[in-house]
């Protein structure tokens, strides 16, 4: 096992803060970035919701998979196909449900759905392809979906598998030397004192750690979509409850399903 205990800092790296009962307590600390140690446990996929160690990359690189054909990355985007928002959060009756998947917003979000579509994809003839899998050599003539979900053209999936292994395999020769904790980077739910965080930024780093074994993972809470801390009480004033994309029950549906990872 690969650790944070044994980092070689090229730099001073951000201060970790702490907490006795729940991450929320640091949002009343002193003002400046939030770095945390969390439990693995208690991490969850974005937009899947799986726990961290459902997570279909983790998975690929534990059982040691070196071809993406039949890994549990493969799988996954072949079995997890949600046409609209409405399938993948099971939201049926909000007037998000009949979006196109790749407009998935939280309630919790300051973002439209229209505004996420246009930040994360493009439509081609084949459906609408990730922009960041363009960054990673997609092509718009004949390439599609994205690292989230399925469905994804071969190319797609194939070039997130090295994607992730080249990750994997720098942070075991090298060790993870961070020049900063921020780029692990995600928000935390609260419901009373129950809580988990959701990785947003860095994920490829976070699942190398988690597949490694590390317990706990150094991350950082960051104004990415909505706050650092969402709490579940405060349904009736998330941004997409009160402009009507979802319902607060059902977007408390969402929320709860997140922490049940």
């Amino acid at each position: 096992m690969f650790g944070i205990a044994g980092f070689k800092r090229r730099k001073a790296l951000e201060q970790v803060s702490h907490y006795r009962h729940s991450p929320a307590e640091l949002a009343y600390h002193k003002p400046g970035d939030i770095i945390v140690s969390v439990p693995v446990s208690r991490c969850r996929m974005n937009l899947t919701m799986l726990p961290a160690s459902r997570n279909p990359f983790v998975m690929t690189l534990q059982e040691g998979h070196d071809s993406y054909e039949n890994s549990p990355l493969f799988q996954f985007y072949d079995s997890v196909k949600p046409a609209t928002v409405g399938q993948l959060l099971s939201v049926m009756q909000s007037p998000i449900a009949s979006l196109p998947a790749m407009a998935t917003v939280m309630p919790w979000w300051a973002i439209s759905p229209e505004e996420r579509l246009d930040q994360v994809a493009v439509e081609t003839p084949h459906g609408y392809l990730g922009k960041e899998a363009i960054k990673m050599g997609a092509s718009r003539s004949g390439d599609y979906g994205w690292q989230y979900f399925g469905p994804v053209s071969h190319q797609v999936g194939e070039s997130e598998f090295q994607r992730q292994q080249l990750v994997y395999q720098s942070i075991r020769s090298n060790s993870y030397n961070p020049v900063s904790y921020k780029h692990i980077h995600g928000e935390f739910l609260i419901s009373g004192r129950d809580w988990v965080w959701v990785n947003q930024g860095g994920k490829h780093r976070f699942n190398s750690l988690v597949a490694a074994g590390n317990e706990e993972v150094i991350v950082s809470a960051k104004r990415k979509y909505g706050p650092d801390f969402v709490q579940r009480s405060d349904a009736h004033l998330w941004p997409n409850v009160i402009n009507g994309w979802f319902t607060e029950q059902e977007a408390l549906t969402v929320f709860d399903r997140i922490m049940q990872g």
